[in-house]
């Protein structure tokens, strides 16, 4: 695959540099606070290094480290709060599914798996979608790493277009391409730990919101198959036409790789039992008593000893620590946020406009459209750990159930029209098969009509489950 593409490749690094500070200094006028100094710094700080991380203008790894420490030397806060997201489970359970993903990716036990399905399933466009969809869900339970799932479905899908030599510009790659895209992204959208589900009910713990493993699924598959079928509609009647006419090879393809991988190994049965394993004591955390994060890390651990035999030292050197610190950049945007007080703040803010509105589902909806918006300024990661506290504060002064209004939040987050937005976007589009205008328009639609599954979930499915 190509170097991603980064929002910093639109603006030369000078123009680009000054950009950022000019952001953070307009954030810290407006939202200037003349008794709270340390507010005012936040403000500054935090929107100058989003501006960083969104223009690619140092390494991720340094410009989380200087955020924490600007914090710090600023007076902002303390380094208990400042670092506390070390001691989250987050940062570790990201770590140990980075590795299942390497064991997945070395072995191409994950590849396996997509290639089998498509091999099988996929003997129409429409079969394609729910191939697609299908290995999304068998993967994804599994790799609990968004990024890695993605990569893995994106060097399958440029793998075809080039074995059927597809032109980069025609739409029958970019449906290609974006069809495996939504099938993987969708379906791992349902698990744990999710790119933002995870940090984002992290942050709302402390009011009294439980979630599980389980639990997160059977609440937020429902939508997830709502906003499958609209995606896959949408995407079908852009380039289902010229898809159909290369199903036949795009099947043929996946088998023909399928059988140069040859039969399964004995290291392919170890790795999927590990993930198997670690997914089973994710699972059962009202069982065995141990928090499921620890549980999952304890278990994919295993793979270093003997017992196993499946990891090595060389294989840490894969695992990308750069998005660890990002994380934990992330994190203390959210935490330092809180220390000052401003979710309540802000809640405080927009109470009184929604106070008149006080009905769930469009609450959720107008959660969901914040996502979408805010997802064009902050990173997922930054957004979901700084915001989330706010808008679960919002729906419970509004007397609603907290839930449902964060998942909304989440799910537009989760959206995109340019692939600056978010990181598996940006693998896709890297793969070089994807028209931007063809990507901005499927893309800009489905952000649309997913609004019909919000809403439809926060009117009638959620409120048959208890949410």
């Amino acid at each position: 695959m190509s170097t991603l593409p980064s929002a910093g490749m639109f603006l030369n690094k000078k123009a680009a540099w000054l950009f950022s500070f000019a952001v953070g200094t307009a954030a810290m006028l407006l939202l200037h606070a003349p008794d709270a100094p340390r507010v005012n710094l936040f403000w500054f700080g935090t929107m100058t290094a989003i501006g960083v991380f969104a223009f690619d203008l140092l390494p991720t790894f340094a410009t989380a480290v200087i955020l924490l420490l600007f914090y710090v030397v600023t007076g902002v806060s303390d380094p208990g709060t400042v670092f506390n997201g070390w001691l989250s489970p987050i940062i570790w359970l990201c770590m140990c599914g980075m590795l299942i993903g390497r064991l997945m990716e070395k072995s191409r036990l994950a590849e396996r798996i997509a290639l089998l399905t498509i091999s099988r399933i996929a003997t129409s466009p429409v079969r394609l979608y729910l191939a697609c969809l299908a290995a999304g869900f068998a993967v994804g339970s599994i790799v609990p790493d968004m990024i890695t799932v993605i990569l893995i479905f994106m060097a399958i899908a440029s793998g075809m277009c080039g074995s059927l030599n597809l032109d980069r510009n025609s739409k029958a790659a970019s449906t290609l391409v974006m069809a495996v895209y939504l099938g993987a992204n969708i379906s791992g959208a349902a698990f744990l730990p999710n790119n933002i589900g995870l940090p984002g009910l992290i942050m709302v713990k402390d009011m009294g919101v439980p979630f599980s493993w389980l639990e997160f699924l059977a609440e937020n598959l429902p939508f997830q198959l709502i906003h499958a079928l609209i995606a896959f509609t949408i995407l079908h009647l852009f380039g289902g036409k010229e898809l159909g006419r290369l199903i036949a090879d795009c099947r043929e393809k996946a088998a023909s790789d399928l059988r140069a991988l040859g039969p399964v190994g004995a290291s392919e049965k170890k790795i999927l039992l590990l993930a198997l394993l670690a997914l089973i004591a994710f699972m059962t955390e009202s069982l065995h008593g141990i928090p499921g994060f620890y549980a999952f890390c304890s278990v994919v651990m295993l793979g270093f000893t003997p017992i196993f035999g499946l990891l090595e030292s060389s294989d840490l050197g894969k695992v990308q620590f750069h998005l660890l610190f990002f994380i934990a950049g992330c994190m203390a945007i959210g935490t330092v946020a809180a220390s000052l007080g401003l979710p309540a703040w802000l809640a405080q803010k927009l109470l009184p406009v929604l106070d008149g509105i006080a009905c769930g589902p469009i609450i959720s909806l107008l959660a969901y459209w914040t996502g979408v918006l805010v997802n064009m300024l902050l990173t997922p990661m930054a957004a979901a750990t700084s915001l989330s506290a706010p808008i679960a504060q919002i729906a419970a002064d509004l007397g609603l159930s907290i839930k449902p209004v964060l998942y909304s939040f989440l799910y537009g987050l989760d959206q995109f029209i340019l692939p600056y937005e978010l990181t598996p976007a940006l693998i896709m589009f890297s793969t070089g098969y994807v028209r931007m205008r063809y990507l901005m328009t499927i893309m800009a639609l489905r952000l649309v009509c997913v609004s019909l599954a919000v809403l439809v979930v926060s009117a009638f499915v959620w409120p048959l489950m208890g949410l």
